[in-house]
This record gives C-alpha cells, sequence and structure tokens, in this order.
C-alpha cells in the first residue's frame, strides 16, 4: 500500500490549457440525463457551441474532470476512456451529407467531430516521460457515410485550437475544417441515441 501512495505522490500532476472562449450565461446546444453507472469511460453530459470572428468553438463537459479520466489513480496516463463524437449538419439541409434515413436526426450532416484521448510512450532517448494527448479530429462525411479527414489537433501541439481543463474539452475549429450557417444542428452520439441541438447566433441571455 505504501509503494502505491509514494507513486501516486510522486507522479506529476497533469498541466491544465487555458480557456478558449468566454461563455458566460450561454445555454447548452445540447443536453444529457445521464446518472452515474460506476464505468471508467467519461461520458459528455453538454454541448456548447458558438460563433465569433475567428469561427465555430465548442465546449464538450463531461460527467467527471477530464483529468480523472486521462490518468489511473498512480497518475499514469490511459488512453481511451475519453471521447465523444458530434455530428454537424453546417446548411440545415437534410437533403444533403450523410444519409441515414428520415427518422435518424444525423441524416443531413456534413461533417463529424470526434473528441479522444491518446496515450504517448515514454521515450527515454527524447527523456519524455510517457503523456496522454486530447485529440480533436473533424471529418467530411459523404451521403454513404464515409469519412474524409479534414483537420486534426491535440491539446499538445495546438493548445490554442484544442483544450482540456476541469470537465471540459474546448476545440476551435479552423474555418477551412467547418463553417457552420446561421442555424446550424448539432448532433450528440450518446449511449441512449443521438442528441440534437440548434446553433443559434444573436444576443448572448443576461445571467
Amino acid at each position: 500500500m505504501l509503494w502505491y501512495l509514494l507513486a501516486a505522490l510522486a507522479a506529476p500532476s497533469p498541466a491544465e490549457g487555458h480557456p478558449l472562449f468566454y461563455w458566460g450565461a450561454r445555454p447548452p446546444i445540447v443536453t444529457v440525463e445521464t446518472g452515474a453507472d460506476g464505468g471508467t469511460e467519461a461520458r459528455v453530459v453538454e454541448v456548447h457551441a458558438a460563433v465569433d470572428s475567428a469561427g465555430l468553438v465548442l465546449r464538450f463537459t463531461f460527467d467527471r474532470p477530464v483529468a480523472e479520466a486521462l490518468h489511473l489513480p498512480d497518475g499514469s496516463p490511459v488512453s481511451g476512456r475519453l471521447s465523444a463524437s458530434l455530428y454537424v449538419d453546417a446548411d440545415d439541409d437534410r437533403g444533403t451529407g450523410f444519409d441515414q434515413g428520415g427518422s435518424d436526426v444525423r441524416t443531413g450532416a456534413d461533417r463529424r467531430i470526434d473528441i479522444g484521448s491518446v496515450s504517448m510512450a515514454e521515450d527515454p532517448d527524447e527523456k519524455r516521460p510517457a503523456s496522454v494527448l486530447v485529440a480533436a479530429t473533424v471529418y467530411a462525411l459523404t451521403r454513404e457515410g464515409r469519412r474524409r479527414t479534414l483537420w486534426r489537433a491535440d491539446d499538445e501541439s495546438d493548445p490554442k485550437r484544442v483544450s482540456a481543463h476541469g470537465d471540459w474539452v474546448e476545440v476551435r475549429l479552423p474555418a477551412e475544417a467547418l463553417t457552420p450557417g446561421p442555424r446550424a444542428r448539432l448532433i450528440l452520439v450518446t449511449r441512449t441515441g443521438p442528441r440534437d441541438g440548434r446553433l443559434v447566433t444573436g444576443a448572448v441571455p443576461p445571467p
């Protein structure tokens, strides 16, 4: 037991990223009701979205601190316990993009955004300790659902685009990967099925 406590104390605390956007009183676009199930995988409970002069920014709020999902109790990194998939119908046209039939809210989606964690092994030659990255990938979708990678970034190589802090992961997307229309639909994939919401531009409601 003593060795476990010493290892936990010696393990470096994961560095948090910086916020990418001031959300103020903006309500979430998608809300998911979820109870504690004792599982190890973090689940998204809210998705926020906003557009400013730099483009679309998203905030995924998880049901636990991100650092808890990225690390074991002894502080060692672990992958596969933090993930999210968000479909975006940028032009609000169900006749274009992904086709899953009229009853599936993902029909019409032009893009898919995946959030995930990737463990990086220790590199003694580079004097680099083992670590875990939070990565975001944007795919273009065909009508049949085939994916083509448009953009990828992680919180280590591009912290101004991908940032993990508290129980949030924020992603600021470049315009060449996704430029949403004023009424774009966002569809979050959950364990109980997809949940959709709509991007609304304009005044921020008061607190």
